[in-house]
């Protein structure tokens, strides 16, 4: 059996492999970073859709509003086929409405495009509201939170 004695050699194929590690952490932390940007930047293209802010306002002043609970909106929430449905009916304008949030990233007639939805297609829901109040915090969309918080505040005073 033969034994390798060459240490200059072991420490070449050492260094050879040190340089390709480093060379992978460095593509790779570059990657992730790019990614952390262009999630970022993605993340601050949804603003307040100011027509279906005053579309809620309207519907609260009609009495279009159910006062339910905190965590109801998941049983409350239109599902993707009523949404399907609605849209082919009404189109995205109306679709539009809906929701307190649009993002600019998505094209125009496209459900990705609205966020924030506050509603069941007849009625505006509080748990709705809460919902995207608590949303709207966390992803920092301080337009988005103060204007369903505005929108609480008006359902709250049609309770007296």
């Amino acid at each position: 059996m033969m034994r390798r004695t060459d240490r200059a050699g072991d420490c070449s194929i050492v260094a050879k492999r040190y340089t390709r590690f480093v060379a992978a952490t460095v593509l790779i932390a570059a990657i992730l970073i790019s990614f952390a940007i262009s999630s970022f930047a993605e993340s601050r293209t949804t603003r307040l859709n100011e027509n279906a802010f005053a579309y809620a306002r309207e519907l609260i002043i009609q009495g279009h509003v159910v006062l339910d609970k905190k965590n109801d909106w998941g049983d409350d929430r239109a599902a993707a086929a009523q949404e399907n449905d609605f849209i082919r009916d009404n189109g995205f304008a109306e679709y539009s409405k809906w929701h307190l949030g649009i993002d600019a990233m998505h094209v125009q007639n496209s459900k990705a495009r609205f966020k924030f939805p506050f509603g069941d297609f007849k009625n505006i829901h509080r748990c709705a509201l809460l919902a995207v109040k608590s949303r709207a915090h966390q992803c920092g969309y301080s337009d988005i939170e103060n204007a369903a918080e505005r929108l609480l505040e008006m359902m709250e005073g049609t309770r007296r």
